[in-house]
């Protein structure tokens, strides 16, 4: 066995130890969540001893639930990350100075650009959500019920609409640079 090969087996031996372990930290979350919850229902007086397993069986299909969903999307998420996630800081400052001013002379910057560029337009379904949560915050604005609630909808529109505001920005960097021309090598 060659070295090259020893490392690769040493690197499926980790990563497998790593899921597994992702997976006994997801299994305990589900049992906790559920245990606490089955616990809370008990102290209030509202399920009796021969109802416990039930309802601590009840308790556990939403956060198993939850676990299952984070665990698959969590892996697809890994996988979409921009490419200047594992970059040094200094190439970060870089690739979004480039995206800044819509071009540059490198050609290993401008590739991690332009992948840049596509993620933020792939996902720019998130302005959708950031206008919805702030057009959610409209009515409580507007509701003469309590001081606090209006304090809190001023809170979250400037939250929603920063949210907004900074992702419109990175769609339109990212489609100026994505329209110049490639740098050249």
């Amino acid at each position: 066995m060659t070295s090259g090969e020893r490392v690769a087996a040493d690197e499926q031996v980790t990563q497998g130890r790593q899921r597994r372990n992702t997976y006994v930290v997801a299994a305990v979350v589900v049992v906790a969540t559920a245990a606490l919850g089955t616990a809370a229902f008990v102290g209030r007086g509202t399920v009796t001893s021969d109802q416990l397993l039930v309802s601590f069986a009840l308790m556990l299909i939403p956060p198993l639930i939850g676990a299952v969903v984070a665990l698959a999307f969590g892996r697809r998420l890994i996988r979409r990350m921009p490419p200047t996630v594992g970059a040094d800081p200094a190439t970060k400052r870089r690739v979004a100075q480039a995206l800044r001013d819509g071009s540059t002379d490198d050609a290993r910057l401008d590739a991690l650009a332009r992948r840049e560029a596509r993620s933020r337009i792939s996902q720019r379904w998130l302005l959708v959500l950031f206008t919805a949560g702030f057009l959610s915050q409209l009515p409580p604005l507007v509701s003469p019920v309590r001081p606090f609630t209006r304090v809190l909808a001023v809170l979250l529109l400037l939250l929603w609409g920063g949210a907004a505001w900074y992702r419109w920005r990175g769609l339109r960097e990212a489609r100026r640079y994505l329209a110049g021309p490639p740098s050249q090598p």
